[in-house]
């Protein structure tokens, strides 16, 4: 069966935001209820994250030139309010029990009609046509990934879910050959019964890679921090 998205990418409350200069966007944020909880950056894009106890949402919200150039409602568990900075000690590196948050571009394909005249040499005149063409589409976006048990599930929200998909759970989709090494994570996962897609995950550098449409590359961070590695 066939659904769409499970969450919207951007949440009503805040979706005037988009496009609002970071000071005063900021400002917005607070006003409304939210709280920052920690920032990163991917690339040349800078990333902050934000928890409301009123709405009980936590969200992410992608800076482009000043500008807020996307924001993504992402699962609770992905804030904490007041930082990263905790009076409880790391947990221990568990190499089969491991939750990812990955933030960078997506890409998916569109598809725009063209109506109008063409000539036609043959005949010497023009004639109606009309056209169908296809186009790669990016956009700033996260996506989060749970492994458990030599298992493992994604979850995606917003652009990174086709129209036409297999519904997932609540966002999730279940991950298919995991496999896990000290350097790399890589993995498999439907969005439809005709699309499989393959994910690829840099230990050590934390860059994550999604092959085939809707693609994803960006960083992934995981809520506690250990040393050697990314993760």
């Amino acid at each position: 069966m066939c659904s769409t998205a499970a969450q919207a990418q951007t949440p009503p409350d805040l979706a005037d935001l988009v496009g609002a200069r970071g000071a005063g966007g900021e400002t917005q944020m607070q006003a409304r209820g939210y709280q920052q909880v920690r920032a990163t950056r991917v690339r040349d894009q800078s990333w902050t994250f934000w928890w409301s106890d009123i709405q009980r949402a936590c969200v992410a919200i992608s800076t482009d030139d000043g500008r807020y150039a996307a924001i993504n409602r992402i699962p609770e568990q992905n804030c904490r309010p007041g930082g990263v900075a905790s009076e409880l000690p790391p947990r221990p590196h568990q190499p089969d029990t491991l939750t990812l948050i990955c933030y960078g571009q997506g890409e998916h394909a569109v598809f725009a009609s063209h109506s109008g005249y063409e000539w036609n040499d043959k005949r010497k005149h023009y004639e109606p046509m009309q056209r169908t063409e296809t186009a790669n589409e990016q956009f700033q976006t996260g996506v989060q990934f749970e492994f458990r048990d030599g298992g493992g599930r994604v979850h995606l929200s917003g652009k990174m879910i086709p129209p036409l998909n297999s519904g997932g759970v609540d966002g999730w989709w279940q991950l298919e050959d995991v496999q896990m090494s000290p350097d790399r994570i890589a993995a498999r996962y439907h969005v439809s019964g005709l699309n499989r897609l393959s994910v690829n995950i840099d230990r050590r550098t934390g860059m994550v890679e999604i092959k085939d449409k809707p693609g994803f590359s960006g960083k992934c961070d995981q809520g506690d921090w250990g040393a050697g590695r990314k993760f």
